[in-house]
């Protein structure tokens, strides 16, 4: 029998989690009172680990049987009480199982002998094989070392039932007369040795009744008269032990009794109302000394919440004495003393394999011998969020993992820029794993800025089982900064002035979805822009992430306007007098390669001269250098970035014939051979540098005229730079109230 002292048990848990007094349905003592807190066995030896899912199978006088499904098939196991060694029994095609004994019965697929393993043995434990003559019967159930088997004749429909076993040293048949050759063979439970208890029904519609009734294992003989339950629902759990019986009876309609009696004599049945079961899995019913305990079974993975799911310890004396052992149950088995071992879990210990015994005052307390390392408390068990999330790769997309620890749980999670709160959230339901592809746009459709993040996972478990989850983390969002990128967030932004002097910022987009390229939002930088005749949009010259801008007043003075990366810029800074000297200005494009964008303009005689980068906001620039004559012809000058496939940025300029030339970026101070990109280009009032519109690597090329507005896709091919124009309603067809200006 399975050791029971104090001294030897694996591990001890305080079992009360609850010890409550509630109603039963039967008149009991007014006296009774409910129990107050037990305590648990203390703990000797640690605990061992078995594989997550195990399950209980048997359970015998020196060990237990227990069984892990995998998709490849089932592995079972062997553990002795006395030091938790294991031995594996996995067989292919093959089936382990046994109940409150030490022998293990297996059975290949497709046999007809049942093979004998007597666990106490040194070796692999194997005896001999037992097989019913006739092979038309069937397995019904398994008590100690016998095994019960029946058949019902196809032409009479006579029902009978034997008992097969070797105990006698050969093949040893034994008919049952307890059950009626009219009736239909049910469950068949071990609940004491010796005895099996059988499940028997009669009678159909209006007539049908369930019986159970105990049988002699060495002879076949009823050692009790059957008893009748009126249960709704057939298979309904029961149990028999050396004193009293215990069975469960359910309505169609899920409604729980727990019904119990005294053997041996004449003694009334107590009928106690469970309540409403919240699933169609078994109600769980055992006898534990005077005690009886009940469960709902697998509350772990259930996706409802239930009363009944804990397994719950009742006086036999006093129904309404309660002891709560464990949160939930899986699968139980009796050992040949009244123990019982469960698998389940507690929010306190997690999932295992539990013994449940009588403590102090034969209260049962529950003690977890063997974890299969699984929380039961629904936990976050791995995550996978890279530190550094970078948007300019995978087309602007990335994949964010969390793992729970089981898929009965609802909940979001939430990713939250730090900087400006915004967020974006990702619900979930049913499933352990969670699963985005993010593709970088929050709640409101704008783009994530760069910058820190947090995410944050909130689960609530279906079961009501535990608390509540919520975890959080970090990580971090960067892309290159654009050209016209302003706030941070990696769609480039056009600038434009309308009549009034007010300045405004359009987010442009593209997506999957739609036909042309549109602007998410107008939003207003500014009133008083109206003071300066060329505002210029120039790139990273000061040396914060954001690209800046830099304005001519009328008096000739260069200002810059420092970006913020928020879609705002700092107040203005005085670079210089002496810029109305120049009648075309540009920037953006880094021409020497140095990290920072430069600036070119041209004056009355045609001399192209340039302004190298600094990244200082103080001094922007460096003192020009002249990079040659000859630029008279042009009547608008464009630094378009990258679009030739060059390190260096590139330059565009359009002369007076509507021709449009590439210059790729060769130095700071001087360009490649030029190329004509094409003709016909007079028929835009302005052409804009705008960045990477459409996230493919490559800059394009944003026009405007009087027909409307539209882009041009970067190629990052010096001989063709660019695609077909497309269509874009940013800026409609003149008149219109703004226009671009940079």
């Amino acid at each position: 029998m399975p050791y029971r002292s104090s001294t030897r048990l694996l591990a001890a848990v305080t079992a009360v989690v609850a010890v409550t007094a509630g109603t039963a349905l039967t008149a009991v003592p007014a006296t009774a009172a409910p129990v107050t807190a037990v305590q648990a066995p203390a703990q000797a030896a640690a605990v061992i680990t078995l594989p997550h899912p195990t399950e209980m199978v048997s359970a015998g006088a020196t060990g237990y049987l227990t069984r892990v499904m995998y998709p490849s098939g089932a592995e079972y196991r062997w553990t002795n009480y006395a030091d938790g060694a294991t031995k594996s029994l996995t067989t292919p095609r093959t089936t382990f199982m046994g109940a409150q004994s030490d022998i293990v019965f297996s059975r290949k697929d497709g046999d007809v002998v049942y093979w004998v393993h007597d666990m106490t043995r040194t070796d692999d434990g194997f005896r001999y094989g037992v097989s019913h003559n006739d092979q038309r019967y069937m397995l019904r159930g398994i008590a100690g070392d016998t095994l019960v088997m029946s058949r019902t004749d196809e032409d009479t429909g006579v029902l009978d039932v034997d008992l097969l076993s070797r105990a006698s040293g050969t093949n040893t048949i034994i008919d049952v007369p307890a059950v009626p050759d009219n009736a239909r063979m049910g469950r068949v439970w071990a609940s004491t040795p010796g005895v099996a208890l059988l499940q028997y029904s009669t009678g159909t519609g209006a007539e049908l009744r369930t019986f159970l009734v105990a049988v002699d294992t060495a002879t076949g003989q009823a050692v009790d008269g059957p008893r009748q339950t009126h249960s709704e629902q057939s298979g309904a759990d029961a149990f028999v032990s050396r004193t009293h019986w215990a069975w469960i009876e359910r309505t169609n309609t899920n409604r729980v009794q727990l019904v119990t009696t005294v053997r041996g004599v004449d003694a009334p049945e107590v009928t106690t109302d469970l309540g409403q079961a919240s699933t169609g899995a078994g109600i769980d019913v055992n006898l534990v000394g005077n005690w009886v305990t009940t469960a709902e079974l697998n509350g772990g993975t259930a996706p409802v919440t239930s009363a009944l799911f804990p397994l719950t310890a009742r006086s036999l004396a006093d129904p309404r004495t309660t002891v709560k052992l464990l949160d939930h149950v899986s699968s139980t088995a009796t050992a040949p003393n009244g123990d019982l071992y469960a698998r389940g879990g507690t929010v306190a210990q997690g999932e295992g394999i539990y013994h449940i015994l009588p403590g102090d005052n034969g209260v049962p307390v529950a003690a977890l011998v063997a974890s299969t390392d699984a929380p039961t408390a629904l936990a976050l068990t791995s995550t996978d969020v890279p530190s550094t999330v970078d948007l300019d790769k995978n087309g602007g997309k990335v994949t964010l993992q969390w793992q729970l620890s089981r898929e009965n749980a609802v909940g979001k999670v939430t990713l939250r820029h730090v900087r400006t709160g915004k967020t974006v959230e990702f619900p979930f339901g049913n499933q352990a794993g969670v699963r985005r592809e993010w593709q970088g746009t929050l709640t409101d459709g704008a783009l994530a800025p760069n910058g820190d993040y947090t995410w944050q996972l909130d689960a609530k478990p279906l079961n009501g089982i535990g608390p509540d989850l919520k975890k959080t983390g970090t990580f971090k969002v960067t892309r290159k900064a654009g050209l016209h990128d302003y706030d941070d967030n990696g769609a480039p932004d056009l600038l434009s002035r309308d009549a009034s002097g007010r300045l405004w910022r359009d987010e442009v987009r593209k997506t999957s979805s739609s036909t042309d390229y549109w602007s998410l939002e107008s939003k207003l930088v500014g009133a008083g822009w109206n003071g300066y005749n060329q505002i210029e949009a120039v790139g990273n010259v000061a040396g914060a992430p954001a690209p800046d801008m830099v304005a001519r007043d009328a008096s000739g003075v260069l200002w810059l306007y420092l970006g913020k990366g928020d879609g705002t810029f700092a107040g203005r800074t005085r670079i210089g007098a002496g810029w109305n000297g120049y009648n075309k200005i540009t920037g953006g494009s880094d021409l020497n390669g140095d990290g920072w964008s430069d600036l070119l303009a041209t004056d009355a005689s045609g001399v192209l001269w340039a302004y190298q980068g600094t990244g200082s906001w103080s001094a922007p620039f460096r003192g020009r250098t002249k990079v040659g004559g000859g630029w008279g012809g042009m009547n608008q000058i464009t630094a378009v970035g990258d679009v030739a496939g060059t390190p260096q940025g590139d330059l565009l300029a359009r002369d007076t014939a509507g021709a449009l030339w590439l210059y790729q970026g060769a130095t700071g101070s001087s360009f490649a051979t030029r190329v004509r990109v094409g003709s016909g280009w007079s028929a835009y009032t302005h052409l804009v540098g705008m960045g990477d519109v459409d996230r493919d690597g490559r800059n394009d090329l944003f026009a405007y005229g009087r027909s409307g507005s539209f882009v041009y896709r970067g190629m990052g091919v010096a001989a063709s730079p660019f695609g077909p124009r497309e269509s874009s309603s940013v800026y409609p067809a003149t008149p219109t109230p703004r226009h671009p200006i940079v």
